[in-house]
């Protein structure tokens, strides 16, 4: 009898096993995998983007999938100032090869108006058209339909009786119902965004506004949670790391590796070796401006002594870390009250004996991991800024292409076709040769994204 207990025991670990094994090679993307993100002001802002490939970058460091951004301002189903839409696809999709195209588009195609049938018919015929020419243009290609995020009427009034959300909700249900009868993904952007303004709006009102300022263009903040809700998706995995020590033994070391572990006199210490680093918090530790000028701006400079107030507020309200970054340390059994914490020699906080035994999440502090991560958000940031460059400031241009903003623009209405010819085709191959330098950039983030070995010191506080 004891024989068949321990032969089922085994074979109920063995199953768990497997399934864990599951669990962790569920995640939606795979090595080779290119995502495009298409879609209009809001996938130009670069937030969500950018906030997506930090987070791949910084939780799977080995896994080889490339990016680009192709959002457009003003964009509709049916194209925008850079050409109709089978252009836009002709020349901002296709060449890329994606595997993944996520497409965001709605908040212009309601023409900001009372809801408009014939409008709308021209929204759903235009969409059916972009995911038919993605399917036939990329065979095999995921495409994840992302509902059009909030418009503004809840710390604001409603233009027009019903509001303007309320159009766009109703384009929103159209997505999902499209996403299903053609078996594509969908991600609903405007139920948490509106979820977490009401938050706000109800407990700290003078935040509740930051999350879309101007009723159209989310924050930075605000677009972590349009990530949040496109990793969900994904099933993006909330862990970094997970830790939980008793003296001078290890109980649990989940996607680390822990090893020179003493405890003596007081002072506990051990080497540690994790396997992902922190998701860093887009803008909580600095101020960014909505938009930004075309290769002008570099990637984020976090200053830790500063807390984004509105950025902190947003991620509290849209549990984020809870989401995205768990780094949970747990130490038990300690004798004193207080204990200050290094890492590599560098102060991380004092914490209470009680905190540290329930655990403490160290994806709040600054730590040398944290400083890494924010290195790779800022590589990331660059590396989308010179897609921009080349794409908005040599290749449209030299299309003819007037930028609505008041871009560069290239005069050569008076020269010859051959001329005019030369000058397209040189922007052209420019413009490719910095597409093809954006790999090169992305094996420098992988390289600089995987996590070193740090040094973990306890030591009691009187």
């Amino acid at each position: 009898m004891r024989r068949i207990i321990a032969l089922v025991v085994l074979a109920i670990a063995s199953l768990l096993q497997i399934n864990s094994t599951r669990a962790a090679g569920s995640f939606f993307l795979h090595d080779g995998d290119r995502v495009c993100f298409y879609g209009d002001s809001i996938t130009e802002q670069r937030f969500y983007p950018v906030a997506v490939e930090t987070y791949v970058l910084t939780r799977f460091p080995k896994l080889k999938v490339d990016f680009v951004d192709s959002g457009v301002g003003g964009d509709r189903v049916t194209g925008g100032w850079a050409g109709n839409i089978n252009e836009r696809l002709k020349r901002d999709v296709y060449p890329f090869k994606p595997t993944v195209v996520t497409i965001m588009l709605g908040m212009n195609d309601a023409s900001y108006r009372p809801f408009d049938q014939k409008i709308f018919d021209t929204y759903k015929k235009g969409y059916l058209h972009i995911v038919d020419a993605l399917q036939k243009h990329l065979p095999g290609v995921r495409i994840v339909i992302l509902g059009p995020s909030p418009f503004d009427d809840i710390t604001q009034k409603p233009r027009f009786s019903g509001g303007y959300n309320a159009v766009l909700q109703r384009y929103d249900q159209f997505d999902k119902k499209l996403a299903a009868e053609h078996h594509l993904y969908y991600v609903d952007f405007n139920a948490p965004m509106v979820d977490v303004i009401k938050k706000l709006q109800a407990a700290q009102p003078q935040f509740a506004g930051q999350v879309v300022p101007g009723r159209v263009h989310p924050s930075p903040a605000g677009e972590l949670l349009m990530a949040a809700a496109l990793l969900k998706l994904w099933q993006a995995p909330a862990t970094v790391s997970r830790v939980s020590i008793s003296g001078d033994t290890v109980n649990q070391a989940v996607n680390t590796h822990i090893s020179n572990l003493r405890a003596a006199h007081g002072l506990i210490s051990w080497t540690q070796l994790d396997q992902s680093l922190p998701f860093p918090m887009l803008s909580l530790h600095a101020v960014w401006p909505q938009f930004f000028g075309e290769n002008r701006e570099r990637g984020p400079q976090p200053n830790f002594k500063f807390i984004n107030e509105p950025a902190a507020a947003i991620i509290h309200a849209g549990h984020l870390y809870r989401k995205l970054d768990h780094e949970i340390l747990q130490v038990k059994g300690l004798a004193a009250e207080h204990y200050k914490l290094t890492i590599n020699d560098q102060p991380v906080g004092i914490f209470s004996a009680t905190d540290l035994a329930t655990g403490i999440n160290l994806a709040k502090y600054r730590t040398p991991m944290l400083v890494q991560a924010y290195h790779i958000l800022a590589m990331a940031w660059d590396r989308t800024q010179m897609r921009f460059y080349a794409w908005r400031q040599i290749q449209l241009p030299a299309e003819g292409y007037d930028t609505w903003w008041g871009g560069p623009r290239v005069e050569v209405t008076g020269f010859s076709q051959a001329v005019r010819h030369r000058i397209m085709s040189n922007a052209e191959r420019l413009a490719h040769s910095i597409y093809s330098s954006l790999t090169l950039m992305l094996n420098d983030e992988r390289a600089a994204a995987v996590p070193a070995t740090d040094h973990y010191e306890l030591t009691p506080v009187k």
